[in-house]
């Protein structure tokens, strides 16, 4: 049976609130043209009942589950594999679709283009919004030159602005959930999740995924709310990060090598950005994070210890304010001059970073 859309949820171990709202958002939505593929990553709670309840007597919607935990790379690629839509959505389990994306989605998917990117809302609790009907009247194809930018973007996470092109500060191409991908167009490719990181596995697939693109078009409709959950995966305390860190340099140095071989001023945009966010993540999710169990001595001696690894050091000596968000200013500039208690400090009152950062931001403080 083949279908317009799939779409591609990955579950594990979501809280049944979230999950059953998640799954309510889109099962009301579906209609014959489109596939919802529940994927469940072995999660050990109530996942299965849940969704094998929806699944039942629907031949448009499909519970998989993975014997094993394999992560959310496994997950995505296992999307594409079981897939039979002409288009792919992919979502998370504990995110919210639009009240009209699926519909909203039918009515634009265009075989001429590759990707087609949507805007997107975040949320903190619950989603109490009614969203209107899209009005949007044609797709706003976007100029060859945007593939390369976007691409760029997410590999260095370099700010990408969205005025260039017409686009909304909705936008979020840098998340799998926030584009739909023609099917035909990854298997063609060869696009596939790097299987194992457990981090920023989007950011890689889509440093592939646009620069191989020849068409795409962008859709100035919010198709989706993503979830800022405080204690989610991105805002818990992470004993594995330098591991996780120094893995998904590894899989971007092979992006660099194999699409912009050589390209001096790409390895200086990775270094001043993305490498600075790998460092402050690092500090908000390790060393400082409230949850670390080690002692004071323990944590200085990790913090001291990954700020002078290669390349977190060069990239910390050698940043320069004016290429650095200004909520990183602070932070970056404390870590290169090892000042452990004061950052110690900071972390447990983060607002601070970003007033101080505007303050040098606006002074431009040497």
């Amino acid at each position: 049976m083949s279908f317009k859309i799939s779409i591609g949820s990955a579950l594990y171990n979501v809280s049944e609130p979230h999950l059953i709202k998640h799954i309510e958002s889109i099962m009301k939505q579906l209609t014959s043209e489109v596939e919802f593929l529940l994927i469940d990553d072995a999660s050990t709670n109530n996942t299965a009942e849940i969704c094998k309840k929806y699944a039942e007597n629907r031949d448009n919607v499909r519970y998989i589950k993975i014997d094993k935990n394999s992560g959310l790379s496994s997950v995505r690629n296992r999307t594409i594999a079981e897939a039979s839509g002409e288009w792919i959505f992919f979502a998370d389990g504990d995110d919210i679709v639009a009240d009209h994306a699926l519909e909203t989605a039918l009515s634009f998917c265009d075989e001429k283009y590759d990707i087609i990117i949507h805007d997107r809302r975040k949320f903190y609790t619950d989603k109490t919004n009614v969203d209107p009907v899209c009005t949007v009247k044609s797709l706003k194809e976007l100029p060859e030159s945007a593939a390369r930018d976007i691409s760029i973007s997410c590999l260095c996470m370099m700010p990408l602005s969205g005025d260039r092109y017409g686009m909304t500060k909705y936008v979020y191409y840098h998340a799998a959930w926030g584009a739909i991908y023609r099917r035909d167009y990854l298997l063609e490719n060869n696009l596939q999740f790097p299987v194992g990181q457990k981090k920023a596995q989007d950011s890689v697939f889509n440093t592939y995924a646009y620069y191989n693109a020849k068409n795409i078009a962008y859709l100035p409709y919010v198709m989706y709310y993503y979830r800022k959950d405080m204690q989610g995966i991105t805002q818990r305390y992470n004993p594995d990060y330098p591991e996780t860190a120094m893995s998904l340099i590894r899989y971007h140095y092979v992006c660099m090598e194999k699409l912009y071989p050589g390209d001096k001023d790409i390895e200086e945009k990775y270094k001043n950005f993305r490498l600075i966010s790998l460092a402050v993540d690092y500090m908000k999710l390790n060393p400082f994070h409230p949850d670390n169990p080690k002692s004071k001595e323990e944590r200085k001696k990790d913090f001291t210890e990954f700020i002078n690894t290669e390349p977190f050091k060069s990239a910390i000596d050698g940043y320069t304010r004016k290429n650095v968000w200004w909520g990183y200013i602070v932070p970056i500039d404390l870590a290169r001059r090892g000042r452990f208690s004061t950052l110690d400090f900071f972390f447990k009152h983060w607002s601070l970073f970003k007033i101080y950062g505007k303050v040098y931001k606006f002074f431009r403080i040497k």
